[in-house]
């Protein structure tokens, strides 16, 4: 039997030439799929079980210098599916702002070259985000933890959002020829690949009203945001003049269309209540476990939509924290508590009323 094959537009069959185009267009075929929108490429956060990676790098170095910003020359080695040993040649920086000055080590970012990942686990990625354990001890990991099942709650909801992938990180010191204990990590996709694989695209904007952003996800990131008790964010503007927003990315179809915010970094929420993290002086909370509706007012039509949204995970999302084996008991009782408090106000309408629909910004 003989297959068919869908030919790209581009294409035009002649008879003289008939088995150099079909070629032809096989190949085009094949890449217009590696380049559709929606498509994704990227093998690393298809999975959520847990890597064994191994850094090599000046790590001393890195930690000690805090005034150095540029990127270190690193390799990475890990196993593959088949049980083959694996090197990448990368870079890793220093990221982050509140991190940078409260964790002993650092926050990093991952750069690649294409060719260097191609045929790996890391393929299509060009850069990652790897929350690290700051400082040793129990109790970091449990924040950062805390703050990867914080990416997965936000999963349930919808696409447009940052997956993550548990690892742990073995670090070796390559100017002391030394290896740390293997440390708790976790990486987070980075916002062009979220983009890519909704069909849109990364926005350029540095500043963006609320009419822009799109009502319904609005009101599911604003909801995210206060069952988590975060107040470290603007998905409008950022710090910089020249760069938007704060601890939120933009993506969307086109100009002018509407516009989706992707919520990252945590840590200085409530649910994780880092012993670090204080809420901004000028808003009417005194600790980060103390919640606040922060979403606009422009959006409340579709609040009703998105409480039921949440109504409807709440067992999804408590399972995300009874199922997560590396969580100490003490630490799933009072998160699984703290999200009961969220709950409390979503069951009833005058709480619901007062605290969210009522407490949103003009």
């Amino acid at each position: 039997m003989i297959r068919q094959l869908q030919l790209s537009t581009t294409c035009w069959l002649q008879p003289i030439v008939l088995v150099i185009v079909l070629l032809v267009c096989v190949q085009a075929a094949a890449d217009d799929e590696h380049s559709a929108p929606g498509r994704d490429p990227v093998p690393l956060f298809r999975a959520a079980d847990t890597l064994q990676l191994t850094f090599s790098a000046d790590w001393r170095r890195l930690v000690r210098d805090k005034k150095n910003q540029q990127p270190y020359p690193a390799v990475l080695h890990y196993l593959d599916a088949s049980g083959q040993r694996k090197e990448i040649v990368l870079t890793v920086a220093r990221r982050g702002l509140t991190r940078q000055q409260a964790c002993r080590f650092p926050p990093i970012k991952l750069r690649f070259k294409h060719a260097d990942v191609a045929d790996t686990l890391f393929a299509g990625n060009r850069s990652i985000k790897m929350v690290t354990h700051c400082d040793t001890g129990r109790r970091w990991d449990q924040y950062y933890i805390q703050e990867m099942l914080a990416y997965s709650i936000y999963n349930l909801f919808t696409e447009r959002s940052f997956r993550v992938r548990p690892v742990v990180v073995t670090y070796h010191d390559t100017q002391r020829d030394s290896t740390d204990a293997p440390q708790f990590a976790f990486l987070v996709e980075d916002d062009k690949l979220v983009a890519r694989r909704n069909g849109l695209k990364t926005s350029a904007a540095v500043r963006i009203s609320p009419d822009d952003l799109d009502a319904m996800e609005s009101s599911r990131f604003a909801l995210f945001q206060y069952l988590i008790g975060n107040v470290d964010w603007s998905a409008l503007s950022g710090p910089e003049a020249d760069e938007c927003c704060h601890n939120a990315k933009l993506i969307t179809a086109a100009a002018g269309a509407p516009v989706f915010a992707l919520p990252y970094d945590f840590d200085s929420s409530g649910l994780v209540n880092a012993h670090y993290a204080a809420p901004n002086e000028n808003l009417p909370i005194t600790s980060v476990t103390q919640r606040l509706y922060r979403g606009f007012c422009v959006h409340n039509h579709t609040l009703a939509a998105a409480r039921a949204e949440f109504i409807a995970q709440r067992s999804a999302i408590e399972s995300l924290f009874n199922q997560e084996s590396r969580l100490r008991g003490s630490t799933r009782k009072r998160a699984l508590s703290y999200l009961d408090e969220f709950y409390e106000v979503l069951d009833d309408d005058s709480k619901f009323e007062r605290k969210i629909t009522n407490a949103c910004r003009k």
